[in-house]
C-alpha cells in the first residue's frame, strides 16, 4: 500500500501519479518498467517516488486496486440500471467488449500476469457484484408469488454460478479472437437463456 505521504498528497496529485504508474503498467510487462520510468511519466524524482511507495510492487498493486475500484464501481452501475438478469449479464459482456485499447491492455495484464494476491482484488469485486445478482435472483421469484426456501436459494446460487461461468467464459472467448464478437455474444444468450428458462430441471430423469 502507498505510503501516509502519498496519502497526504491533493487528489489531483495522486491521480497524476496513478496514472502515470497505470499507463507504464497497461503498455508494458511488468517485468520491463523501471521505478525510473514511472517517475519520468509521472515527472518525480526516484526519490519521491520511494516517499510516496516502498517498491514497484508497491506502486503496481496501487495501480491494481485503483483499477479494481473503478471496476467494481462500473459493474455496480451495470447492476443498478440493468431491467432484468439477462439484461445484467449482456451489459456486462458489451462493457469488456468496448474497453479502449488501453483499458484493455490492462485488465489483459490484470487477467494474465498477476499474482494471486492481484487475482484476488478483482474476484473480490466480482463476487460483490455475485451477492447482489442472487439477491435479484431471488427478487425475480417473490415477484412471480414464489417463496424463497432453503433448497430454492441453493438452486438460485448454484444458477449464479453457472452463470457467472458463462460469463467468464464468453469474456474468455473474447479476448481469444476466434469467432466473432457477435457469434461469442449469441452464445452466451442462448446459454442464459436455458439456465434462466431452467431447462434442466425439464430433463428426463435418466439423462
Amino acid at each position: 500500500m502507498p505510503t501516509i505521504h502519498f496519502e497526504k498528497l491533493k487528489t489531483d496529485r495522486k491521480n497524476l501519479i496513478i496514472k502515470a504508474a497505470t499507463r507504464e503498467f497497461a503498455t508494458r510487462d511488468y517485468s520491463e518498467v523501471s521505478v525510473r520510468d514511472i517517475a519520468d511519466r509521472a515527472d518525480i524524482s526516484r526519490g519521491s517516488f520511494y516517499l510516496y511507495f516502498n517498491d514497484k510492487e508497491d506502486c503496481y498493486l496501487t495501480v491494481i486496486n485503483t483499477y479494481k475500484d473503478h471496476l467494481e464501481q462500473d459493474l455496480m452501475n451495470i447492476y443498478k440500471k440493468a431491467k432484468d438478469v439477462k439484461s445484467v449479464l449482456l451489459d456486462i459482456f458489451d462493457y469488456f467488449t468496448h474497453l479502449s485499447s488501453f483499458e484493455r491492455g490492462l485488465f489483459e495484464k490484470i487477467s494474465n500476469n498477476m499474482s494471486c494476491e492481484v487475482q484476488d482484488l478483482i474476484l473480490n469485486a466480482f463476487d460483490k457484484f455475485g451477492t447482489n445478482l442472487t439477491t435479484h435472483l431471488e427478487e425475480c421469484l417473490v415477484l412471480q408469488g414464489i417463496e424463497i426456501t432453503n433448497e430454492l436459494r441453493e438452486q438460485i446460487n448454484l444458477r449464479r454460478e453457472i452463470l457467472f461461468s458463462l460469463l467468464l467464459s464468453a469474456l474468455i472467448e473474447m479476448s481469444l479472437n476466434r469467432i466473432s464478437l457477435t457469434e461469442v455474444r449469441d452464445s452466451l444468450i442462448k446459454k442464459v437463456d436455458l439456465v434462466m428458462n431452467g431447462i434442466m430441471n425439464n430433463l428426463p430423469k435418466s439423462y
